[in-house]
């Protein structure tokens, strides 16, 4: 996660650093050469980077590294990186979509969604909203709550765990700002619930389809980039939630960034031109896979 955190400052830093004048006149080897200069200090030996490039109406590639260091398989723009955290933004997107549809609404209790939390306590006051703006109060897993619980929590142990969950002053549903995988992996089940879709197949139908995102998946992808392995808990202490287990590649988060960009801006004021845009990713070789 510090990696490309680091990737998407180094995209930053090369772009503030080409003024407009500067990108208007600049040609793909001056541009290459900004963007090797910010990443190439932040390379590391057992991974890589891809980075996109908009410019001036054209999109721009450029790759780093290896995506699989036994096979020497090097970094393309349609290698798939675990998006990690920023997963999370598809879920909020699939939310947002559906409130302007009129099929759900911020304020609704998750508990209407997900039925067996109705028997819960404070779980009860826990709105969609509330789970994707990292105001439900929960905590951020699970085990912070009930460090007791051992092993992985299958849906019978997430749903015991939130029925038995108690606000407190610090942990107080619209009042405080915490961030929560858990509330996300329970935006996720209620998403699902509502609309009786997996989430890999409702994100697909509803957002990467529609933008051509191809090789984007959720949860994980198989060696085709395109199948879906069933996660067999919905949290381990060892792995990511599911609302972590994204893969896209560069070339899909280009589409994203822009194309949902440009939707949304079709109901606002015309944007002011800038003179490039980037969106960078990097990851380790253990979580990188090729788009085919």
């Amino acid at each position: 996660m510090r990696v490309m955190a680091a990737a998407v400052t180094a995209a930053a830093l090369a772009a503030a650093a080409m003024p407009a004048a500067t990108a208007a006149r600049a040609d793909d080897t001056e541009i290459e050469q900004i963007v090797r200069q910010h990443v190439q200090p932040m390379l590391i030996a057992a991974g890589g980077m891809a980075v996109a490039v908009h410019i001036d109406g054209r999109t721009l590639f450029f790759n780093y590294g290896l995506a699989d260091m036994a096979r020497k398989e090097p970094i393309t723009s349609d290698s798939l990186f675990n998006l990690a955290s920023v997963g999370k933004v598809f879920l909020s997107t699939l939310l947002a979509q559906a409130v302007e549809r009129g099929e759900v609404a911020l304020d609704d209790p998750v508990a209407k969604y997900v039925t067996e939390l109705q028997q819960g306590g404070d779980i009860r006051k826990i709105t969609l909203g509330e789970l994707a703006t990292h105001t439900s109060g929960l905590h951020r897993t699970p085990q912070q709550y009930e460090p007791a619980h051992r092993g992985a929590y299958k849906l019978p142990d997430f749903i015991r765990y939130l029925n038995s969950w108690k606000a407190d002053d610090a942990h107080m549903p619209g009042k405080q700002d915490i961030y929560s995988n858990t509330g996300f992996v329970l935006l996720s089940l209620a998403l699902q619930r509502r609309f009786d879709t997996p989430i890999a197949k409702l994100m697909e139908a509803r957002l990467t389809a529609p933008l051509g995102m191809s090789s984007t998946v959720m949860p994980v992808p198989t060696a085709n980039a395109r199948g879906c392995i069933p996660p067999p808990a919905i949290w381990r202490p060892s792995s990511p939630p599911i609302s972590a287990r994204c893969r896209t590649s560069a070339r899909c988060r280009r589409r994203w960034r822009w194309r949902s960009r440009a939707c949304s801006r079709s109901m606002s004021a015309p944007p002011r031109r800038s003179p490039g845009r980037w969106c960078a990713t990097a990851t380790s070789p253990s979580s990188t896979r090729t788009a085919g």
